[in-house]
C-alpha cells in the first residue's frame, strides 16, 4: 500500500511538473486558449473536441467550455471544434511567435449532426463526413431515450446491425453460432476486448449508464485491426469525466406480459426485473477518477430464463496537458444465469397436449445454469512529442472465465487474453497523416471443453492519408499478422487497404476496397460437447477465412433538416467458417465454406427539427445478398431485409420540463435458411417498441414498452424472442 501511495503520489508530481513547463511555449510556438459556446444563447459547449488541424494536438472542452494548447504551432494554424448536435467550426488564426492567442469558437446548433467526430474508423479522431467507410454512431441521449439495458439493446436498430442470441452481424457477416468465432471486434475506449476462446463479444461488461457513445464500422476492418474486424468494429467509448463533483444514479423496473395463446402461460405470478446503477465522478487537476457499479435481477420470460448479474467500473485519467494523457480503465461483472437451449416439444415437459412449448424447457435440462465471470483492465496513453508527431501506447488483459452446471455434466472454461501496443502519428506536411503501429496478442485457454491451448499473433502496421485537391482525401494502408496456435506452425497474412473520400457538392462521396481476414477462434477449432442431442466435434484443420470488399456510398443534406445516406456494398469470402451439420445430421462441426459472397444496399434518412423543433424521426433499410457459392444456397440466419423507423415528439413545457413521446418499429424478414430444424415453421420479426420519457433538473423519467403488439417469433431455431416488455427508469444526475 505504501509503495503503491508513493507511486500516485510521483505519478501526480510529475503531471504537474509537466503542466507547469506546458505554460512555457518555447521558441516558434504559442499559446492557444479559448472557449466554446453556443450559437443560441453563448453558453459554454463541455465535451467538445477542439483540434489544431495537421497536427496531434487535440483535447475536450471542460465543464466551462474551455480549452488551452500551451505549445501550439506559432505558423498560422485552423482550430477545429466539434459537438454532437452542432455544426463543426474552423477558424484560421494568423501566425503568431511566442504570443497568446485567444479564441471564441461559436457553434451553430445542427439538430441532425449525430456524431461530428469519429475515431474508429482511423484510430485517431476524424470528421465523420470524411470517413472513407460507413460509420454509424449510437451516442449517450440516444441510450437515455430507449433507457436501455445493454450495448447491444443501443445498436440493434442500427442499419445493417442484426444481433441474434446476443451474436452481432454487421452486413451479414456473420449468421448464428451461439457466440462462437464473432466476425466483428469489440474495442472498449478503442482496446480489443473479445474473448480469448470463444472469439465472442460480452455485452454486459461496461454499465450501459457510463458509456458516452457507440461507433460501429461496418466493412472489413483487417486493414486497421486484424483478425476479427472481419466484418467491422464496434468501439464502446467510456463517458468523459467532468472536473465537478457528479452522482449519477438509475433504477430500473418491469416485468414480462404473459403470451397471448393461454395453453403457453406457465407462470402464475407476473415475471419482473429490475437493477440499480450508481457512480461518482470528481476531477482535481490533471486528475480525473470515475467509480461506477451496480447489478441486475431478471426472473426471465421462459422456464429456466433467470439471470442476476453485478458489475463495476473504474476509470483514472490523467490529462496534465494536450501533450499527454493517459487513461487507467478496470471492469468487472458476474453473472448466474439459467442455461436454455432450445424450448420444450411435445413429450418433454408439461406440454398440455400442445407439439411445442415456447415457453418451457425440457424437464430434464431444469436446473442448468452457468456462472460467468469476467475482468478487464487496460491502460492507454498518448504523448505527443511535437505539434507533428505523437507516440502511443496500450496494455490490456482480459480474462473470462464460466461454469456450467448441468444435472448430467459440468464444464469450465478460464480464459486470458493479454495484448500490447505501441505506435506512432506523424504529420509531416498539412493535410497528410502517416499511423504506424505493432501489436503483440497472447491468448490461452484451458477448458472442458475446448482443451488446454494457445494463441499468439504479432502484427504490423501503416496507414498513409493525404488531402487531394480542395476536397479529396485518399488512404493507403496495410497490416501484416503473424498468428501461432500452439506455437506451432506460424502463418503470415497481409490485409492491404485503399479508401478515398471527395465531395461535389453538396453530396460527399466515400469509397474504399480492402482485404480482410479471421483466425479461427480455439473454441471453433477444438469444442468438443453434446447439448440435448447434438453433438458438436472438433476441427483442429480449419483455415483462416479471408475477404475483399468494397463499398460505395454517398451522403448529402436533402434538406436543412433532412440528411440521406446511402451505399452499396459487396464482399467475396473464401474459406468462410460456418456451422455445418455432418454425419447424416446428428452432428455439428464448423467447417471452410470454399466460397461466399455478401453484397447489398444500406439507405438511412435522418431528420431533425421538424414541425417548429418538435419532431426528428430516421428511417434505415438494408437489402441483402448472401450466398454459399460452393454450394449453390442462401447462407444461413442472414434476414434479406432489415428495416427500421424511428421517431420522438418533444416539447418542453413550461413549469413541467421537456417531454418526449416516441417509438421505433423494427423488420427483419424470414431468412431464407437455416442449419437446423429447417422444418419448423419461420416468421419475419416485426416488433413496435414506444416510449415516454419526462427530463427537469437532473431527473429523467423514461416508461417503455418493446414488442408493444406482444408478437411471438424466434431469431433462432426453438428459442423465443422477449414477448411485450414492460420498463420504468428513473435517473438521477447531480
Amino acid at each position: 500500500m505504501r509503495a503503491a501511495a508513493l507511486v500516485s503520489i510521483a505519478v501526480v508530481a510529475a503531471a504537474t511538473g509537466t503542466a507547469a513547463r506546458a505554460q512555457r511555449p518555447a521558441a516558434g510556438l504559442r499559446r492557444v486558449a479559448g472557449v466554446v459556446v453556443s450559437a443560441t444563447d453563448s453558453s459554454p459547449v463541455a465535451g467538445a473536441s477542439v483540434a489544431i488541424i495537421g497536427t496531434t494536438l487535440r483535447m475536450t472542452t471542460a465543464a466551462s467550455g474551455r480549452f488551452e494548447f500551451p505549445r501550439a504551432p506559432a505558423d498560422m494554424l485552423d482550430l477545429l471544434a466539434a459537438r454532437i448536435g452542432f455544426e463543426p467550426e474552423i477558424l484560421s488564426l494568423p501566425a503568431g511567435s511566442g504570443d497568446d492567442t485567444t479564441v471564441t469558437v461559436v457553434l451553430p446548433p445542427n439538430p441532425i449532426q449525430v456524431s461530428p467526430v469519429v475515431v474508429t474508423a482511423s484510430r485517431e479522431e476524424h470528421l465523420a463526413e470524411e470517413s472513407p467507410v460507413s460509420v454509424s454512431v449510437a451516442t449517450e441521449a440516444d441510450l437515455a431515450r430507449r433507457a436501455t439495458i445493454g450495448v447491444d439493446d443501443a445498436i440493434a436498430r442500427m442499419p445493417g446491425v442484426e444481433i441474434q442470441g446476443g451474436q452481432i452481424g454487421l452486413r451479414g457477416s456473420s449468421g448464428y453460432s451461439r457466440g462462437l468465432g464473432s466476425r466483428v471486434l469489440l474495442l472498449v475506449d478503442g482496446v480489443p476486448a473479445n474473448e480469448a476462446d470463444r472469439d465472442g463479444i460480452d455485452w454486459d461488461l461496461l454499465p450501459v449508464t457510463e458509456v458516452e457513445r457507440v461507433e460501429v464500422v461496418k466493412g472489413t476492418a483487417s486493414a486497421l485491426y486484424g483478425s476479427s474486424a472481419l466484418g467491422g468494429v464496434v468501439n464502446v467509448i467510456t463517458r468523459a469525466i467532468p472536473d465537478a463533483l457528479q452522482l449519477r444514479a438509475r433504477l430500473l423496473a418491469g416485468g414480462y406480459a404473459d403470451p397471448a395463446y393461454a395453453p403457453w402461460r406457465w407462470r402464475t405470478s407476473p415475471a419482473l426485473f429490475g437493477g440499480a446503477d450508481l457512480s461518482l465522478s470528481r476531477g482535481i487537476g490533471p486528475v480525473r477518477l470515475l467509480l461506477s457499479g451496480g447489478g441486475l435481477s431478471n426472473q426471465g420470460y421462459r422456464e429456466n430464463n433467470d439471470d442476476r448479474r453485478v458489475h463495476g467500473l473504474a476509470k483514472l485519467v490523467l490529462a496534465s496537458s494536450p501533450q499527454l494523457q493517459a487513461e487507467l480503465v478496470g471492469a468487472a461483472a458476474d453473472e448466474s444465469y439459467g442455461q436454455v437451449l432450445l424450448w420444450c416439444v411435445q413429450g418433454q415437459c408439461d406440454d398440455r397436449g400442445q407439439a411445442y412449448q415456447p415457453f418451457r424447457v425440457d424437464s430434464t435440462t431444469l436446473g442448468n445454469r452457468t456462472r460467468s465471470t469476467k475482468y478487464l483492465v487496460q491502460a492507454t496513453g498518448r504523448q505527443s512529442l511535437s505539434p507533428g508527431v505523437a507516440l502511443r501506447g496500450r496494455l490490456s488483459w482480459y480474462r473470462t472465465s464460466f461454469d456450467d452446471g448441468y444435472r448430467s455434466s459440468s464444464d469450465r472454461a478460464l480464459s486470458d487474453r493479454l495484448g500490447g501496443e505501441v505506435g506512432a502519428e506523424w504529420h509531416p506536411r498539412e493535410g497528410r497523416v502517416i499511423n504506424v503501429g505493432s501489436e503483440a496478442t497472447y491468448a490461452a485457454v484451458s477448458s472442458d471443453l475446448f482443451g488446454d491451448h494457445s494463441e499468439t499473433e504479432l502484427a504490423w502496421y501503416a496507414e498513409d492519408e493525404s488531402a487531394v485537391g480542395a476536397s479529396g482525401r485518399v488512404t493507403l494502408g496495410v497490416r501484416v499478422d503473424a498468428v501461432a496456435v500452439d506455437a506451432v506452425a506460424w502463418n503470415a497474412i497481409a490485409s492491404p487497404r485503399v479508401a478515398a473520400t471527395w465531395s461535389w457538392s453538396p453530396v460527399r462521396f466515400r469509397a474504399s476496397v480492402g482485404r480482410g481476414f479471421r483466425t479461427p477462434s480455439l473454441a471453433e477449432r477444438f469444442t468438443a460437447t453434446a447439448a440435448q442431442g447434438i453433438q458438436v466435434i472438433p476441427n483442429p484443420n480449419l483455415q483462416d477465412e479471408s475477404s475483399w470488399s468494397g463499398e460505395l456510398g454517398a451522403a448529402a443534406p436533402a434538406t436543412r433538416h433532412l440528411v440521406v445516406d446511402a451505399a452499396l456494398f459487396w464482399s467475396q469470402y473464401q474459406q468462410l467458417i460456418e456451422p455445418e451439420l455432418v454425419t447424416g445430421g446428428t452432428e455439428i462441426q464448423f467447417t471452410n465454406v470454399t466460397r461466399a459472397r455478401v453484397r447489398g444496399l444500406d439507405l438511412t434518412a435522418r431528420a431533425a427539427d421538424l414541425v417548429d423543433g418538435h419532431l426528428t424521426a430516421s428511417l434505415a433499410w438494408t437489402w441483402l445478398d448472401a450466398q454459399d457459392l460452393t454450394n449453390d444456397q442462401p447462407l444461413a440466419f442472414r434476414p434479406r431485409h432489415l428495416a427500421t423507423l424511428s421517431a420522438d415528439w418533444l416539447s418542453d413545457v413550461a413549469g413541467v420540463g421537456v417531454v418526449t413521446f416516441g417509438f421505433d418499429a423494427r423488420l427483419a424478414s424470414r431468412p431464407a435458411r437455416v442449419e437446423i430444424f429447417e422444418g419448423d415453421r419461420r416468421v419475419a420479426a416485426r416488433t413496435l417498441d414506444v416510449r415516454a420519457a419526462w427530463q427537469r433538473r437532473g431527473i429523467a423519467l423514461v416508461a417503455k414498452v418493446e414488442n408493444a403488439f406482444n408478437y411471438i417469433y424466434t431469431l433462432v431455431p426453438r428459442t423465443l424472442e422477449p414477448p411485450r416488455t414492460f420498463s420504468l427508469a428513473l435517473t438521477f444526475e447531480q
